[in-house]
């Protein structure tokens, strides 16, 4: 069986019996031999079950992919014993196998063209590389169906795999560990997942991610929590972290481009900077294959949805030392909502060239064109709270209106591996995203008796720009006669933004009747001569120092820990000026910076048994708010950084080799400093400016729990499910923190392959099930200030999938969202805007070709 990663402690989901723990370099040079199937039953129970099983036709459904995989599942499928050194089957396919078989017949089919065959022993079979002469009487066309997809062994990519999980990840350690060896809750959205619920971007596969709460920002952008606090950091390929949220920076990601999307729900501030206990997303990228592959897919939905990919990989010269993958893709679609159309051009290219045996480059770069029509901040409620009778369809936004953006990323990545084993990473990133825009939006409290809210909108110009690091050395070392893990790095994160606006004649002021779509609205959008507002030179820089040391005491103890060292620059300048052609004004200069700061973080893990363990961990919580301001107006400094800590106790199995994972946990979160509203100063609040006034909040908890597995649950059935009970508490004020995070939250996906003669289908879907939410606040009108409540009851929204695969090469998948057509807000906002209906029931056909 696959191993993915070097053994760091005994258990038959990576050996069969106990070994003693070796050094990561050691391990992955002797391998492993694993059982599969029944290895804990009598060996002559076995055998007796084999000759039975063996005598008749069997039907297996199982697909093209990782030999190790196949033979897996061939294992489970048939009921039989199943052991072969790892080292065998590394890098080889299998083009699966469909149909009736006898045990031994399967078996071989499996197996053709790999130069393995089986042997037959007491209780099962062996694997063993075969006689020459069988391989040269095999004839050629075999040879054909030899699939060598992974030039990678361990590394966590999830492509081929079949699988709704991960047997390793990389997001809480910058080394690929298997999920047990976290103590934190990991969650993960494979490559299978994407394809089986077609997930086009992100924000849908983070809409699936347990635990998650997907609060939707405007037309296309999200922001999302975890356990009541924002998300506010993004690794790709485990470097250093994109900053996500208050930096003109709203992630977009296509899945086309990456193999998984991995979440590490908790303080995450050792690996990801300075940042909030919510967790931090990690993107793993499509890589080069060391064989040739071609993937196409052709789209179609409901509300003129099209878009076609097309997916080429494979070697660039004769030795495949040279490795290539480009993804183009087109998207066209219009929206359930008025006025909107969105068109998307985009392209992904990546190189891998092998500096020698220990030496690996890789060279990529994405560029995405979005053309959009239309735009909106969300719906506008009365002043009370309640909600006008809108339509789903109700945008409130104007034709006219546009947003055009080019992302363009560019990325470097060098490892080399010493022959002591130790490993050196080097990583470099550069994002940049700019955009030009016309808005328009209607804004409230909307009018009870005219039904009127009023229209906002001008022209933006903005962009933003992101640089970062990471180099780490990671390797194993002897101590005390056994083996211990070793983590050093730094990393560097720069981003710089600039915002500029004109407003529109009328913005804030004229009439838009909301029932009515907004009507008709058409200001002068000459801007010329109009007062600009540029916000810029704007944003951060933050340069830090990790350590991780993970200590073996015994072979099922484990003590893990470490500490982040971080300094931390903001600066945030607003001009203005009274038209296109005067000079710019400052009207405020916030430099900020913060001393070096050190976090710690610890953590304890026990194996109880050779599948399960316990562990135990504390995080520091350390957060800048660099644009929350202490009074008296216009502010005089920023508040001091957030402050807390983080608890996470749970258990971990990791069954069936690693084809399944559970997590059960508990957690509590305590920080103290979060800016509060100073009552004696007028509010305001501007998401791009330096905001007063603030004081800082007393203390704030979050407690709950998290359940998860996910993997497969039985043979041909892959299944993920989630459920998360949070309660986020303001201690001082003794109210409910974050009401929009909803109390019980559960998620779950699944995929089925039917049996026998019905192999060629695959059934499944999707279900986001929750409680209710809510937003209290206060607004003043004509002098009054006066409070209002909008409430989202619980609900649930089901999505369905099936799939027939017409043959070896071709499948024709029909994807159903919002099944049931529930009506629902998927973002509660406030009375001036900021609501959002879910969106309504829609279908989606994609055709793909995979050879």
């Amino acid at each position: 069986m696959h191993i993915s990663r070097p053994a760091s402690r005994p258990g038959p989901s990576r050996h069969c019996g106990k070994l003693p723990r070796r050094s990561a370099l050691a391990s992955a040079l002797a391998g492993a031999t694993l059982c599969l199937g029944l290895g804990a039953l009598p060996a002559a129970t076995l055998a007796q079950g084999v000759e039975v099983r063996s005598a008749r036709t069997l039907d297996f459904a199982i697909a093209a992919g990782p030999l190790a995989a196949a033979l897996d599942r061939y294992a489970r499928s048939a009921g039989i014993n199943l052991s072969y050194d790892a080292a065998l089957v590394a890098g080889l396919s299998s083009p699966g196998l469909q149909g009736g078989y006898t045990v031994a017949d399967g078996l071989a089919t499996l197996l053709a063209g790999t130069g393995l065959e089986a042997v037959a022993q007491a209780g099962g079979y062996s694997l063993r590389r075969a006689p020459a002469a069988a391989n040269a009487a095999r004839p050629a066309t075999t040879l054909a169906e030899v699939r060598v997809k992974a030039r990678r062994a361990g590394d966590g990519t999830t492509e081929d795999s079949g699988s709704y999980t991960s047997r390793v990840t990389s997001i809480a350690s910058k080394t690929d560990m298997a999920f047990r060896e976290i103590p934190q809750s990991v969650s993960v959205i494979t490559r299978e997942q994407i394809n089986d619920q077609k997930l086009v971007d992100i924000n849908d596969a983070l809409k699936l991610m347990p635990g998650i709460t997907a609060n939707r920002v405007n037309d296309n952008t999200y922001n999302f929590y975890s356990r009541g606090f924002q998300i506010t950091s993004m690794q790709v390929d485990g470097g250093a972290p994109l900053a996500l949220g208050a930096y003109t920076y709203g992630p977009l990601q296509d899945m086309a481009f990456y193999d998984r999307v991995e979440v590490m729900r908790g303080a995450s501030g050792l690996l990801g900077g300075m940042g909030d206990p919510g967790g931090i997303i990690n993107l793993a990228r499509k890589k080069p294959l060391a064989e040739r592959q071609a993937i196409v897919e052709l789209s179609a939905g409901s509300w003129d949805n099209y878009r076609a990919m097309a997916d080429l990989s494979g070697p660039l010269n004769e030795a495949a030392s040279l490795r290539g993958r480009a993804v183009v893709l087109y998207e066209n679609r219009d929206d359930h909502l008025d006025h909107r159309n969105t068109e998307k051009p985009a392209l992904y290219g990546v190189l891998e060239a092998d500096l020698g045996e220990r030496t690996l480059l890789t060279l990529g770069g994405s560029y995405t064109r979005r053309n959009e029509t239309g735009g909106g901040s969300g719906l506008p409620l009365y002043a009370d709270g309640s909600s006008p009778r809108y339509k789903r369809s109700d945008s409130l936004t104007q034709s006219w209106a546009y947003k055009d953006s080019d992302e363009t990323e560019l990325f470097a990545q060098l490892a080399h591996t010493f022959s002591s084993g130790w490993a050196l990473k080097f990583n470099l990133t550069h994002s940049e995203t700019e955009t030009e825009a016309d808005t328009a939006f209607v804004g409230g409290p909307v009018d009870p008796v005219t039904h009127q809210g009023v229209w906002a909108g001008g022209h933006y110009e903005y962009e933003n720009r992101q640089d970062l690091a990471d180099i780490n050395l990671s390797g194993s070392f002897d101590l005390f006669g056994r083996s211990h893990e070793l983590l050093v790095g730094a990393d560097w994160q720069r981003v710089k933004s600039r915002w500029v606006s004109a407003t529109f004649p009328g913005h804030w002021s004229d009439p838009a009747e909301v029932l009515d779509g907004g009507g008709e609205w058409n200001p002068d959008r000459d801007v010329s001569q109009r007062s600009h507002t540029r916000f810029g030179p704007w944003g951060q820089e933050q340069v830090g120092g990790y350590a991780v040391l993970r200590l073996h005491p015994t072979d099922r103890l484990h003590l893990i820990a470490g500490a982040r060292a971080s300094r931390y620059e903001f600066d945030q300048r607003i001009s203005s000026k009274a038209n296109a052609a005067a000079p710019w004004v400052v009207s405020s200069d916030l430099p900020f910076s913060l001393k070096t700061k050190i976090t710690p973080y610890g953590g304890v893990i026990y194996d109880f048994t050779d599948n399960w363990s316990a562990y135990l961990s504390y995080a520091s919580i350390y957060k800048p708010q660099s644009l929350m301001l202490y009074g008296p107006p216009p502010g005089s400094r920023s508040l001091d950084p957030i402050e807390g800590k983080s608890y996470e106790a749970g258990v971990k199995g990791e069954l069936y080799g690693g084809r399944l994972n559970a997590t059960f946990s508990v957690f509590k979160v305590e920080r103290s400093g979060t800016a509060l509203q100073d009552s004696r100063y007028p509010s305001n609040y501007d998401a791009w400016a330096g905001n007063c006034c603030y004081l800082p909040q007393g203390k704030v908890t979050s407690r709950g729990v998290d359940v998860e597995i996910g993997g497969e649950l039985m043979p041909g059935w892959q299944a993920a499910v989630g459920y998360t009970y949070n309660i986020s508490r303001d201690e001082k004020a003794s109210t409910n923190y974050s009401s929009i995070t909803p109390r019980h939250l559960l998620k779950l996906s699944t995929a089925y392959t039917l049996p026998g003669e019905l192999w060629r289908w695959k059934v499944g879907g999707s279900a986001h099930i929750q409680s209710d939410t809510s937003v209290s606040d206060t607004i003043t009108l004509n002098g009054n200030t006066q409070p209002y409540d909008f409430k989202q009851g619980g609900y649930a929204v089901v999505n369905a999938m099936v799939q027939y695969r017409l043959d070896p090469k071709w499948t024709l998948a029909l994807n159903l969202n919002n099944l049931f057509d529930r009506v629902y807000y998927e973002r509660i906002g406030t009375v001036s805007d900021g609501n959002w209906y879910g969106t309504p029931f829609n279908a989606m056909l994609t055709l793909r070709y995979q050879h």
